[in-house]
């Protein structure tokens, strides 16, 4: 790759580091089809740059649709390449605050009346949600695993009459009370 860093942020580090792209970039961006098409199985013999080229995909996918995922949908956007060329670096940041931090802002810009849609790791954002608030777990969904979020794994409610579940849940959420709050204390 180099280590030029200006490089890295040009569309051409895109077909470095991912392979030859030609028009899949468009605004920046990639779809995520084309990431699962191209990098859906790292064939088994594989050679090591190939294998970085694989997990740099893995690990592009990963930041752009689960830890930091906008509403773009389906594409990932390449801000993250500069982050996956470097895949000796990566574990020197502090992904989980980082992860947080981006929570926390798409939540700032949802709490706009007129933003309708709400990104970011929301997955983390429900088993908070479920963890800190036992009356919202769904029923069934009571037992306690490793890791936290496992334990809704296959929670997927209908998607009919989604107006009146949200103002059911608007309204039980305006009612809480503070003893109905699981608070833990870390030593």
């Amino acid at each position: 790759m180099g280590d030029d860093p200006a490089r890295l942020y040009r569309l051409d580090g895109v077909v470095h580091i991912a392979g030859v792209i030609n028009d899949e970039v468009q605004k920046y961006a990639v779809n995520c089809s084309w990431f699962q098409e191209t990098f859906g199985e790292c064939p088994e013999d594989a050679d090591d740059d190939t294998v970085r080229r694989y997990v740099r995909a893995y690990i592009m996918m990963l930041l752009g649709t689960q830890l930091f995922a906008d509403k773009s949908g389906n594409r990932i956007h390449i801000r993250w390449l500069p982050y996956v060329a470097r895949l000796e670096e990566l574990g020197t940041y502090i992904w989980g605050s980082a992860a947080l931090a981006w929570l926390y802002r798409c939540m700032c810009r949802v709490a706009n009346r007129h933003v309708v849609k709400l990104a970011g790791p929301l997955q983390l954002l429900q088993s908070w949600i479920f963890w800190r608030f036992p009356q919202f777990r769904p029923a069934g969904h009571e037992t306690f695993s490793w890791p936290l979020a496992s334990r809704w794994a296959g929670y997927n409610p209908s998607g009919s009459e989604k107006g009146p579940r949200v103002r059911s849940w608007r309204l039980r959420i305006d009612r809480l009370q503070s003893r109905e709050v699981s608070l833990l204390i870390n030593n």
